[in-house]
């Protein structure tokens, strides 16, 4: 079973995996937003590019036709200064947007950088731990095989015990052992054997 202390990496890494995730989302929704204003502020500088053009021409055609009317050029003069302070507005509207479309990218790829860090480490520690239990297995295999073996020896010992008790016993006086003619039972003390039984592993 894995650690509590890789368990936890783990969750960290999912959670620093979703929140990379909905960043990188995030950019790229912010570059689609930024992309499709940019897009509109070029439509528009360019319309009112357009916009100079027939101003411009309309100047020209007033000043050959209307010489005298003074009062409408000062007009026109004055619409054409408003067209090209807007169209400066909107100049320096998309070199704003331009920085901030690059600073945008350069997140994005710093994102995606960290989540390839984060997937590669990711990936180290599902393969240590994929070895830790490997290992685990493999030691109680060996344990499990030194219990068999504990406890076949003690069955050959157990066995060769009794087998050597009953040729003793085939060969005496069922447990009447006579030295000078007299009975030697209850003259020493008597022994106890325990036989302990191997525990499992």
């Amino acid at each position: 079973m894995p650690s509590r202390r890789s368990r936890v990496i783990l969750v960290v890494l999912a959670v620093l995996s979703v929140a990379s995730l909905i960043w990188a989302f995030s950019v790229e929704y912010q570059k689609h937003r930024i992309a499709k204003a940019y897009e509109q502020a070029r439509q528009e500088a360019q319309a009112l590019a357009t916009e100079r053009v027939r101003l411009n021409q309309e100047l020209g055609e007033a000043r050959q036709t209307i010489e005298g009317q003074v009062g409408d050029i000062t007009n026109l003069q004055h619409e054409l200064k408003e067209v090209q302070s807007r169209l400066d507005e909107t100049v320096v509207q998309l070199t704003s947007l331009q920085h901030n479309h690059n600073q945008l990218q350069e997140r994005h790829a710093s994102v995606v950088a960290q989540l390839s860090s984060l997937m590669a480490e990711k990936q180290q520690l599902e393969a240590r731990l994929s070895s830790l239990k490997e290992l685990k297995l493999a030691m109680r295999d060996v344990k499990r095989k030194i219990w068999r073996e504990r406890f076949a020896a003690w069955r050959a010992r157990s066995q060769a015990l009794r087998e050597a008790d009953q040729e003793r016993l085939a060969s005496g006086n069922r447990g009447y052992v006579m030295r000078q003619g007299a009975s030697t039972l209850g003259a020493g003390p008597r022994l106890h054997v325990h036989v302990l039984e191997p525990q499992s592993q």
